[in-house]
């Protein structure tokens, strides 16, 4: 029983941090438009890495081989995401880059049907009424450009990036995980800036407050808090709640810009918010779907399946993963 009422905390925390990252990145789009005003898109992504990558360093320990090879893995998923992003945002409004970016819910869906796992209606239904909002509330008319096509890219990116940080994260402790992260996708970003990266020594300083914010809060803190949040939460569940992103975009839109919510706004905000709750009230409905693959996993020698014997094997592997650290 405790153990149960512990794992429904963990979920619940799971959901707060994705919550406060989809938060974060709402401010992102801004940030990001301010600082390419002065800075190109790959000087003020090789610099804004490097910022989060130095920081968290000194709090690395326990490196290990599969720490350093996972780590990699997704430090080579994430770098098309924000520089893919970081692109678009040159040539995309940020309601239309926040619509675009939302698709990513869409894709996480696709290859967790492709890799065979379990979606209820539910969940189904709930990434759908998601969409639709973020639609209501973003989606302007106007010819495609170039730009849609990189955050397409970029959500593409994120879903794949989402699908396999589920699978690394509760193997490994956060801070070192997303450290050799921020550094893989640093090293390839001043590899990207080096042509230019004397050239804006200058936009560097004016802009330095702008970069500051978007290493340290938009990188660290955010992929931190989502590198914990999996631990415990799916990544359907994640995608789900980035859905808020643009929610939370267009209200910081309205409180530091002064720009409007218009009724289709609003409209589309409650969309969103019911998709939310559906997957709020997923786990209890789909608990007995949740069950089997731990069972089978715990009958491979005899084809039966004893409670008992799924907790030691539970303890075991927790067990292991203790050993790591």
């Amino acid at each position: 029983m405790t153990k149960f009422i512990t794992e429904i905390n963990k979920h619940t925390l799971g959901v707060v941090l994705i919550i406060v990252s989809a938060l974060i990145l709402g401010t992102i789009p801004a940030a990001i438009k301010e600082a390419i005003t002065s800075l190109s898109p790959a000087t003020q992504f090789a610099i804004r890495f490097t910022i989060g990558a130095m920081i968290l360093t000194p709090f690395v320990r326990n490196l290990n081989v599969r720490l350093v090879r996972d780590g990699v893995i997704l430090g080579v998923l994430l770098f098309p995401i924000f520089a893919a992003a970081t692109i678009g945002l040159e040539t995309v409004c940020a309601n239309q880059a926040s619509f675009i970016f939302g698709l990513n819910m869409v894709f996480v869906t696709l290859f967790e049907l492709l890799f065979r796992k379990r979606l209820s209606i539910r969940a189904v239904l709930a990434v759908i009424l998601a969409f639709t909002g973020i639609g209501v509330m973003s989606w302007k008319s106007g010819e495609p450009v170039i730009g849609d096509l990189w955050l397409l890219g970029s959500a593409v990116s994120d879903a794949a990036y989402i699908i396999v940080l589920e699978v690394f994260s509760p193997h490994h402790q956060p801070v070192p995980l997303v450290t050799i992260q921020l550094w893989v996708v640093a090293v390839l970003g001043i590899l990207w800036a080096a042509p230019e990266l004397t050239e804006h020594i200058e936009a560097i300083q004016i802009s330095l407050g702008v970069l500051i914010y978007l290493g340290v809060v938009a990188t660290v803190i955010v992929i931190l808090l989502q590198t914990v949040a999996q631990q415990w939460i799916s990544a359907h569940e994640v995608a789900l709640f980035f859905a808020l992103e643009p929610v939370f975009g267009a209200i910081f839109a309205f409180l530091l810009l002064g720009e409007t919510f218009e009724t289709r706004g609003f409209i589309g905000a409650a969309i969103v918010l019911v998709g939310i709750i559906l997957t709020l009230t997923r786990p209890k409905i789909d608990e007995s779907d949740s069950e089997p693959p731990q069972l089978q996993e715990s009958t491979v020698l005899d084809g039966t399946a004893k409670r008992g014997e799924v907790l030691v094997s539970v303890l075991s592997a927790n067990k292991e993963i203790e050993n790591l650290f």
